[in-house]
């Protein structure tokens, strides 16, 4: 990706190359911080789903890190997938967090009322659509690439 900003000849590849690298390390800072913010939190129950957040950041970081040096399909699909299953992982997260705090209020979700009383619960939301926004980003950069504008 680095190597693209400067090879890049148009004004329009500039700029395209300018905005990838722009949400890669908007993604590789994500990753880091979000990892760093669930150990640092313990961010870990007895069930093993606590720990999915910090694995995912564990193993997104060093992928986005290397898209930064070389988008070759051997790290291109990798980075891709990951990014997809991040995303995943964060909506089904979110939705966790919503019907365990519905659950805990004994709410329902089918209502306004109280889907945004689950939404304000002691189980943060938003905490989990943030790794959605980490994985939508990285798969805007991954999907973005042409075939030829390898590094």
């Amino acid at each position: 990706m680095i190597r693209a900003l400067f090879k890049a000849q148009t004004y329009e590849e500039k700029t395209l190359a300018f905005v990838q690298l722009a949400f890669l390390l908007i993604a590789m800072f994500g990753f880091l911080f979000y990892g760093i913010e669930h150990w640092a939190l313990e961010h870990f129950l007895d069930s093993w789903q606590s720990r999915v957040p910090f694995y995912l950041s564990l193993l997104g970081f060093p992928l986005t890190f290397l898209m930064l040096f070389s988008t070759k399909p051997w790290i291109r699909y990798p980075f891709i997938a990951w990014m997809a299953i991040t995303f995943l992982s964060g909506m089904i997260g979110a939705l966790f967090h919503l019907v365990w705090n519905a659950d805990d209020i004994n709410a329902s979700l089918f209502s306004i009322s109280g889907f945004i009383d689950s939404f304000r619960g002691d189980r943060p939301v938003l905490a989990a659509l943030a790794h959605t926004h980490i994985g939508a980003v990285g798969l805007i950069i991954g999907l973005t690439l042409n075939n030829t504008s390898e590094t």
